[in-house]
């Protein structure tokens, strides 16, 4: 619950005496709605945190037990390392940043809050690396169904790895610069450090959406056209039609593609709606109110996706299923 503006004065009008005088702007939200939404929001991002670290430790533990030997299992297991990091985050910035934690004292003298403006450029590298991965696998299962002979040739573990690698340095570049320059308070955003915090999250965050948004279309249309084939199959030979491996891998990588994409919608649309109207900042006297409950809604969605993903994993993977039952319900899974 970041401090709120109730009031703020810019000149309208002037008096008859031909005095020039100031009169308040009432924010389009008022800041006891302001401070009761941040309340709530305060509320359910700790506890999304929370689930959010508890589901993606239970991913990585099953995805390390499924093997890195593929692609796809590469994929998801950096995916829930950087899921993890950002409910983390999410928790540490929660706390740190509002009160009664925020107003202790750092044995260097600053605020206790310095630590959770430091930890949200941590989070915003984390968001970006989840959704080069998001938009990693989309691509990836989209030449899967295209080319499906030439998918082993084109995409390998060693070029996923790599592709991780590269992003992680990038992000790891950008972050460092937020940090060094000029240093804390963090508070005090320069405009060089805005061009790094555009540079590491707002751009990649911005191209990385549609480049999802795209590629999800593609492959959702693509799953229509193979469950239809396999029907129309099924009929001429009197079978049921079960889904291979590659096509329930298809629908893993759609439904988390798709939660992505409800999920980041109204963060991209906070970032075009700033570039496209200067005027719509959070220090607007009128508007700003309404972006920073927006970007608290923005916030919590991004959470939840890092949070509900293993749901996906387990209704639709058997292998994922499988191995998780072996790790957590005691039950043995018999290798074929």
């Amino acid at each position: 619950m970041t401090p709120e503006i109730s009031h703020t004065t810019v000149p309208l009008t002037s008096l008859t005496n031909g005095t020039e005088r100031e009169l308040p702007v009432t924010p389009i939200i008022s800041a006891h709605v302001s401070w009761i939404i941040g309340y709530v929001s305060y509320v359910l991002s700790i506890l999304l945190g929370v689930v959010g670290i508890f589901t993606n430790t239970v991913n990585i533990s099953v995805y390390w037990k499924m093997g890195l030997s593929e692609t796809t299992n590469i994929s998801f297991f950096a995916l829930s390392i950087f899921d993890l990091l950002i409910s983390l985050c999410t928790v540490m910035v929660e706390i740190t940043f509002n009160p009664p934690v925020s107003l202790m004292r750092l044995p260097s003298g600053a605020p206790v809050s310095e630590l959770g403006m430091g930890a949200v450029f941590f989070l915003y590298a984390c968001m970006t690396c989840s959704a080069w991965m998001t938009a990693v696998l989309s691509v990836e299962r989209c030449i899967c169904i295209s080319m499906p002979l030439k998918v082993k040739e084109i995409v390998t573990p060693k070029r996923t790895t790599f592709a991780i690698v590269t992003m992680v340095v990038y992000q790891s570049v950008f972050t460092s610069l937020l940090y060094l320059y000029p240093g804390p308070p963090y508070t005090v955003v320069s405009l060089r450090r805005s061009l790094y915090l555009n540079c590491s999250f707002s751009f990649p965050c911005l191209i990385l959406f549609f480049v999802v948004l795209v590629s999800t279309t593609i492959l959702v249309d693509r799953l229509k056209e193979n469950l239809e084939w396999r029907k129309e199959t099924a009929k001429r030979s009197n079978k049921t039609s079960g889904g291979s491996k590659g096509m329930k891998a298809a629908r893993s990588v759609a439904a988390i593609c798709t939660i992505f994409i409800i999920c980041f919608t109204p963060n991209t649309l906070l970032h075009v709606l700033s570039l496209v109207f200067n005027n719509f900042g959070i220090y607007d006297p009128y508007l700003g109110s309404l972006k920073r409950n927006l970007y608290r809604f923005s916030g919590l969605l991004q959470v939840s996706s890092s949070a509900v993903n293993i749901v996906v994993y387990y209704r639709i993977s058997t292998k994922y299923r499988e191995d998780f039952n072996a790790l957590f319900c005691g039950q043995r899974v018999e290798k074929s």
